[in-house]
């Protein structure tokens, strides 16, 4: 019997299935606990369960449930002679268990071997009827900006917090918009490569905000002055980018970028004479495509 780890409950059955030598029908096997993603590499958790011999485990069943045998005195032969046709008569009749066939053995290891998928199954239908009573104790849609903003920076913070990283949130808004600006010692690990781990923390907090209030509201996420940053860099490459299409007259295909981002790059173009913008593809991955304007 051991205790076997994976990234997920199949590989962790593998695992433990591999290192005993066992196949899966001759193997009890039990889950301890279920693999856990995490968010942002973070909470990550290893699946685990327990993998034993079924032979093994019965024979140890066996043995702990059988009763103490005291070994009686010795007996006279006139004793053995007299209490011979009593012993005959008063003893238990006793039938041989018959011996399962393979077809029945492999039932009943395969109703052991089910456990675990049932009590996984469990899990699943536990979970779904959570998500049910989440749905119905949802409240309505709410239109208290004041009461969005704070509840949309408290979720932000802790989503932060769970990152190991400590910041404060300054907000503000106006009659639809809510800002906040995130103040950290770690702003590179708040923001991330090219912004990516910004973008997934405002597009959580817009989630987070849509499923509790009006629609109509939005967010903006900032760390220290990186969206006046990053949209002073987005306008410079938009200009060279126009610049180049005029002098090859060919198409060029910026990179998948956000709502706002694309907005500021059309708003750009716009200004330029001679060149058109247009978006292509799915969120997340729409795209600029910029050409001349015909």
């Amino acid at each position: 019997m051991g205790i076997y780890t994976g990234k997920t409950v199949e590989a962790a059955i593998e695992a433990g299935l591999k290192d005993l030598q066992l196949p899966r029908l001759k193997a009890h096997i039990k889950v301890i606990s279920k693999e856990k993603k995490g968010f942002l590499g973070f909470g990550k958790r290893l699946a685990q369960v327990q993998v034993e011999d079924i032979s093994k485990a019965q024979a140890a069943q066996t043995a702990q449930s059988a009763p103490t045998v005291t070994k009686p005195s010795e007996p006279t032969e006139a004793n053995q002679a007299a209490s011979a046709p009593q012993s005959a008569a008063s003893a238990p009749l006793v039938t041989p268990e018959p011996e399962l066939t393979t077809a029945e053995a492999k039932v009943q290891m395969g109703e052991t071997q089910r456990q675990p998928a049932q009590s996984e199954k469990d899990l699943a239908q536990a979970d779904s009827l959570l998500d049910q009573t989440s749905v119905q104790m949802a409240p309505a849609l709410s239109d208290d900006i004041d009461q969005a903003t704070a509840e949309v920076a408290d979720y932000v913070t802790k989503v932060i917090y769970e990152m190991d990283i400590e910041a404060s949130i300054d907000t503000s808004h106006n009659r639809r918009q809510i800002n906040l600006q995130i103040e950290t010692p770690d702003a590179g690990r708040v923001i991330g490569y090219h912004g990516k781990v910004l973008k997934s923390l405002q597009l959580l907090a817009q989630n987070f905000l849509h499923d509790r209030y009006s629609k109509s509201f939005s967010v903006v996420l900032n760390v220290h002055d990186y969206v006046e940053h990053r949209t002073e860099t987005l306008i410079d490459f938009t200009q060279k980018v126009a610049t180049r299409v005029l002098e090859t007259g060919k198409d060029y295909t910026m990179d998948p970028m956000s709502n706002s981002e694309r907005k500021i790059v059309h708003k750009t173009i716009s200004a330029i004479e001679g060149v058109t913008s247009f978006s292509e593809g799915n969120d997340p991955n729409r795209f600029v495509v910029v050409s001349l304007q015909k």
